[in-house]
């Protein structure tokens, strides 16, 4: 069985970027030490479909999908398939929802502002399907310029409005994996951090200018050079250091010297951060995939890589971590990895414990706000509807932007993407969506002239057993048991009515824990 296994006093250390791995090779470092019978076997092919979709492109197979993959009697279908997702258009929309909730989470909006991340979340998806190298992505993000409206990636600096403590901070964060911010005003109190470590990555961005503009989604923010300036220790502890310009300096004892623009600046931050041989670049990003895919990362939270935390399967995150930086940081290349492994493939782990949540397969993760809801699309055919736009009053100088349907559901769903499982929220008003929300409820009409997807599936399927065998396939994603079917065909002739009959077992079925969850 797998054991816990701490770093105590070692710090992280650079991986060799010596070569690719196989996906057979990484299977036998994750079952290295496991007995035969620990491991789980490897799922059906609709239950990998499913997985693999949700993954991927944020949404389950549709039925004609499913049907597709499922007559296939290639040798090689479940990796053409992965293929096939890391080429569709929602492969990219999909990753790029994930990264701008880890961006957006943990910024407030200004006052009377509305920060509009939908420019950042389509260039983010435009970056990954054309699987530009995450390097080069982290690198536009940190040094862009400009206008938001004209340069998305300008986004993350600028919603910052230029504040070193705060970019600092999620810098590393986001991209270094490690909560650096805890050093800001003493030595970190579990990690080797120092104070000083804080405030001279902070440096960097001493002279970056974010001004937010007159557009109230802030959209016309502007970041700029602020032209002069240096970044000082603020209530420096020794009094020799008061009012001392720090040296833009990443932990890694590399930097430049004071005096340098903006740009510069920023431009070796991004490069320092992102070579080869930075302990914590490539970690961070491998950890994140890996706890998304499999349901728990190398460290956890995956934003917290101290040297003092525990790490599960340091190995096999070591050996990943080469691969990704030997391939050139190759996004779909990382993906195309780890679902390839029988580990990802396996049925989930019987007893959830941590000794074998990794490698005896994936574990359970509720859905994403916007996978949910591109589920209930596919599912009911749940219309994405937006209000008209309140009129700005003298009372009322500033409402809100009026919020879509798919809006509505993520909000609901909202969960800080850098949190464990456990730690997600879980909340009457996310059951009470699912229950009775009135635009929902709408599609659950069997009414043949509700023009409801319900009520097509029933005017296609005159036949109540092929019909509920293809709401199995809508919702879940796969056939029912015969054990459902006899149930479901039981339920529609006890009622009566079919229509009703079938509006409850829609509903029974968007309800389960199998619908919302990852499995």
């Amino acid at each position: 069985m797998l054991v816990m296994v701490s770093l105590t006093a070692a710090p992280i250390q650079a991986a060799d970027p010596s070569r690719p791995i196989t996906s057979a090779e990484l299977d036998e470092l994750i079952l290295d030490g496991m007995q035969e019978s620990d491991l789980q076997p490897v799922v059906a092919d609709e239950q990998f479909l499913r997985r693999a979709s949700l993954d991927l492109i944020g949404r389950p197979p549709l039925p004609e999908e499913f049907h597709r993959f499922m007559e296939s009697q290639a040798p090689d279908k479940r990796d053409a398939v992965i293929d096939h997702l890391l080429d569709r258009s929602e492969f990219g929309a999909h990753w790029a929802n994930y990264w701008r909730d880890t961006i957006s989470f943990r910024v407030p909006p200004p006052e009377l502002t509305f920060l509009d991340y939908g420019l950042l979340q389509g260039w983010l998806a435009e970056q990954f399907n054309s699987n530009r190298s995450w390097d080069e992505v982290t690198r536009a993000i940190l040094t862009a310029t400009g206008k938001v409206k004209e340069n998305p990636a300008a986004t993350f600096v600028g919603y910052h409005q230029g504040n070193s403590v705060k970019l600092g901070a999620e810098t590393a964060r986001i991209f270094l994996g490690i909560q650096l911010q805890c050093a800001e005003c003493h030595d970190h109190p579990y990690e080797s951090y120092e104070r000083e470590d804080f405030h001279r990555l902070a440096a960097f961005f001493a002279r970056t200018k974010g001004e937010l503009g007159k557009v109230q989604d802030g959209t016309g923010t502007v970041v700029s050079d602020r032209g002069k300036g240096e970044y000082a220790m603020a209530n420096a502890m020794d009094a020799s250091a008061k009012g001392t310009s720090m040296l833009p300096t990443l932990m890694t004892g590399e930097g430049l010297p004071l005096g340098k623009p903006d740009m510069a600046r920023r431009q070796r931050l991004a490069n320092l951060i992102t070579l080869p041989d930075n302990p914590w670049f490539a970690k961070a990003y491998v950890n994140r995939i890996w706890a998304k895919l499999m349901g728990r990362g190398f460290y956890e939270p995956v934003d917290d890589m101290g040297e003092f935390k525990d790490q599960v399967l340091p190995h096999v995150h070591t050996a990943l971590t080469a691969h990704f930086i030997a391939t050139g940081y190759d996004v779909k290349d990382l993906f195309r990895l780890i679902l390839s492994t029988s580990a990802y493939q396996r049925r989930l782990p019987s007893s959830g414990s941590e000794d074998d949540m990794l490698a005896a397969g994936t574990t359970a993760r509720r859905l994403r706000g916007d996978v949910l809801f591109d589920s209930l699309v596919v599912a009911t055919g749940l219309p994405d509807i937006t209000p008209p736009k309140v009129a700005a009053t003298k009372a009322f100088r500033f409402p809100p932007p009026p919020k879509s349907t798919r809006d509505l559901v993520v909000d609901a769903f909202a969960a800080d993407p850098s949190l464990p499982e456990e730690e997600q929220p879980r909340t009457m008003s996310q059951a009470m969506f699912l229950m009775n929300n009135s635009q929902l409820q709408e599609q659950i009409n069997a009414s043949p002239g509700s023009g409801t997807q319900l009520s097509k599936v029933l005017s296609e399927h005159p036949e109540n057993k092929t019909a509920v065998e293809h709401l199995f396939l809508q919702v879940l994603a796969r056939r029912p048991t015969e054990k459902e079917l006899e149930i479901a065909v039981a339920h529609i002739d006890r009622v009566g009515n079919r229509g009703d009959a079938f509006e409850d077992l829609l509903w029974s079925l968007i309800n389960t824990v199998e619908f919302t969850t990852k499995r």
